[in-house]
């Protein structure tokens, strides 16, 4: 016969041991993998960044980093995105912030410097690129974008959040604060990988 107090001193183990499973860190699924698949390909796309410097999509390879579309003179949508982004961005300084122009026309690189400095964002990058280069990073981020009308460029409010291996972990519309506040959660556990 099995004494009681060997049998509570088994049963205490599995109770420490299913609360300590159930604390364990959120797995956060990977939505995909192109980015990582296809860091060739996506590092033949031209990106210029807003000191006019090549910019390589691969330089972000060890950081966790989000994307955003917008561009400067966007009147509706981009202000209403830059709130969430910026309070992102002071809170979490070493999470990479890239930001594509979807209007490489009227957003030159004098623009985007201009526009850099007036945000004061440390860990943000403003990239701009071809209409074509800028369509196919839209497609590896699954996001949507339109250049072909310059009186109705438009962009969604998602904006995607990657690892450190460059997987894409989630999309976030950061016009909903219940996304931003998940997006925020899922910042914390990427960091701790």
């Amino acid at each position: 016969m099995i004494p009681l107090r060997f049998k509570a001193i088994v049963l205490l183990f599995f109770v420490i041991l299913g609360i300590s499973c159930t604390k364990e860190n959120k797995k956060i699924p990977i939505i995909s993998k192109d980015i990582a698949l296809h860091q060739e390909k996506i590092d033949s796309l031209h990106f210029t960044n807003e000191l006019n410097k090549r910019f390589l999509i691969s330089s972000v390879n060890g950081d966790v980093h989000i994307i955003n579309f917008f561009f400067t003179s966007c009147k509706t949508i981009c202000p209403l995105m830059e709130v969430p982004l910026n309070e992102l961005a002071k809170k979490y300084t070493d999470v990479k912030f890239l930001s594509f122009t979807i209007d490489p026309d009227g957003d030159s690189i004098a623009v985007l410097k201009e526009y850099h400095e007036l945000h004061k964002r440390s860990n943000q990058t403003l990239l701009r690129g071809s209409k074509k280069d800028l369509g196919d990073i839209a497609k590896y981020y699954l996001n949507s974008i339109d250049t072909d009308d310059i009186e109705s460029l438009y962009h969604t409010s998602y904006i995607a959040l990657l690892d450190k291996e460059m997987n894409i972990r989630g999309l976030f519309d950061s016009l909903d604060p219940e996304d931003m506040a998940f997006l925020e959660k899922d910042i914390v556990i990427l960091l701790k990988n």
